[in-house]
């Protein structure tokens, strides 16, 4: 987790020291044009990756397992985040949903085995998701620009910052705290790893349908990624609505009644 600590120092480290070689402040086109050049770059990078390493990986793994086996893979990591979603729903005031969230994980770690089965969904309690991006994007935080991380993707700093805090929300990160046993970090990371070509996974062929549908793969991804994100923009708003609603006007009645004894 210092790491990811590390990596959103640097990137707003990046972000506010835009420089040009000799030392001076980027004007405003050349730094749209060298961001658009190291996204480019990095959005390379990651693709031969994928296509090098993540392909390959996913498609044995999805050679010796079933649909059956992946969607426990899938409903074990998403129970994980149910305490994330506890601690946002939270913070947004939505008591109602937090309950909901922590019922869900309680309920299917131990009747779901493990959370591999959502047994919470059939007695009627849907998932509550949320991230703190959310969280964020309702209390107004700006989402900043877009750019490519290696291996991860596309982000903005308020992704990265949520995709961070929600990982110390995780059971896997506290795995971690205070554990000396080597087995248990190796067992985490390989979790982790899991996880990860699981999603992919299930994700390929959405992928190369994108890729071959488009004349441009990267503008394709951005485009596609800050849509997506679209959905947070009208968070700000609603809050703001909801506070300019609060009235402290309290009607007692007393208007009425003073108006009737001056009659």
């Amino acid at each position: 987790m210092k790491k990811i600590s590390l990596l959103v120092f640097l990137i707003f480290s990046l972000a506010a020291c835009a420089t040009n070689p000799d030392g001076s402040k980027l004007s405003a086109d050349d730094e749209e044009s060298g961001v658009e050049y190291y996204n480019r770059a990095m959005f390379n990078f990651n693709y031969q990756f994928n296509k090098k390493v993540m392909k390959p990986v996913a498609e044995g793994y999805k050679s010796v397992t079933n649909q059956f086996f992946r969607d426990r893979v899938s409903a074990f990591f998403n129970n994980l985040e149910e305490p994330a979603y506890f601690v946002n729903n939270l913070f947004q005031g939505e008591i109602k949903n937090s309950g909901v969230s922590v019922g869900r994980f309680l309920i299917n770690t131990t009747l779901g085995l493990a959370g591999t089965f959502d047994v919470a969904a059939g007695w009627g309690l849907e998932k509550k998701k949320n991230s703190f991006d959310q969280t964020m994007a309702k209390y107004c935080v700006p989402d900043g620009p877009f750019f490519i991380l290696p291996i991860i993707g596309p982000a903005t700093p308020r992704y990265v910052i949520g995709w961070s805090a929600d990982a110390y929300a995780s059971p896997l990160f506290w795995a971690l705290i205070d554990v000396e046993d080597d087995g248990v970090d190796a067992a985490v990371v390989g979790a982790t790893g899991l996880k990860y070509i699981n999603i992919y996974a299930e994700n390929m062929g959405l992928l190369e349908s994108l890729e071959e549908g488009s004349v441009d793969f990267y503008a394709t991804m951005k485009s596609a990624f800050l849509q997506n994100r679209q959905k947070f923009t009208s968070l700000c708003a609603e809050n703001n609505a909801d506070e300019d609603a609060l009235s402290y006007d309290f009607d007692f009645g007393y208007d009425d009644a003073f108006d009737e004894e001056m009659e």
